[in-house]
């Protein structure tokens, strides 16, 4: 089990081509699909203090739990799987609905000893995750990064709160979603 503490930012196109620029890359870009699945639907993070998902990422499957300690730390628990399907049947027999479905290509970079997530979400644009659980000077580190790439928003919730926000206010969107799920669930 690991600790994860981390923060996420809505970047431009522009501020991504920039942090590409001047970071140092560890992984290169691949696609992820992200299934959430739980009890109470996009409630189940606030009623039990966890979340279940399949991940699917450079073919390999995990099954996942992520325990929250505090709004920007998290403990992460992890199994392979042989196939997608073994997780979903799993979280099924437990009585699980999916509830969230998240797909995304994902790139790693390092700045100073921050990683950094640059991640294009299908239905919601460019995002930064700024990983700071191995920093040395956390604080500092974090804010220099702001800094430098320029980023102005404020922090943004978990993604999972982004798209529960949107479906429950745009109806186009809560269609596209639900589409895509249902797309998802029949391959």
């Amino acid at each position: 089990m690991e600790i994860e503490k981390e923060v996420r930012y809505k970047i431009s196109e522009l501020q991504k081509v920039e942090i590409i620029d001047k970071t140092e890359i560890l992984e290169n870009p691949n696609k992820m699909i992200d299934l959430v699945m739980g009890w109470s639907g996009f409630e189940s993070l606030s009623k039990y203090g966890f979340i279940c998902r399949i991940r699917e990422k450079n073919g390999r499957i995990e099954l996942q739990v992520k325990k929250r300690v505090t709004d920007s730390e998290w403990k992460e628990s992890r199994i392979k799987l042989n196939s997608f399907e073994e997780g979903y049947e799993i979280l099924k027999t437990l009585k699980m609905e999916p509830y969230l479905y998240i797909n995304r290509v994902r790139q790693v970079r390092k700045y100073k000893d921050l990683k950094i997530f640059l991640d294009e979400i299908d239905l919601l644009g460019n995002y930064v995750e700024i990983e700071f659980q191995d920093s040395k000077s956390p604080n500092e580190n974090v804010e220099e990064f702001i800094k430098t790439f320029k980023i102005e928003n404020k922090k943004e919730k978990l993604y999972g709160d982004i798209f529960k926000e949107k479906i429950e206010k745009e109806k186009n969107f809560k269609d596209n979603f639900i589409n895509k799920i249902q797309e998802f669930l029949k391959r």
